[in-house]
């Protein structure tokens, strides 16, 4: 400890800081990622929840729908 130069430690400092913040980094990268897939379960959920009621919808239109042509049918055999 003796032997180094005070400009030596410089370096040595920056080094020690330089590898911290990289494995720093790298963790807050990998919970990055992990909170990423599990908010991508949840998203998936949604869109199928979504679509489930997206499709109950267009069932309901399309018995309107066919209700909707027998009225016209039925008017247009009036007299």
């Amino acid at each position: 400890m003796d032997n180094i130069p005070w400009f030596a430690w410089i370096a040595i400092v920056g080094i020690i800081a330089g590898v911290t913040s990289s494995i720093v980094a790298a963790v807050l990268r990998s919970r990055e990622k992990q909170t990423e897939f599990a908010g991508a379960a949840d998203l998936r959920g949604l869109v199928e929840q979504s679509t489930a009621s997206n499709q109950a919808v267009l069932d309901r239109l399309a018995l309107l729908e066919l209700r909707l042509a027998s009225i016209e049918r039925t008017l247009t055999d009036i007299p």
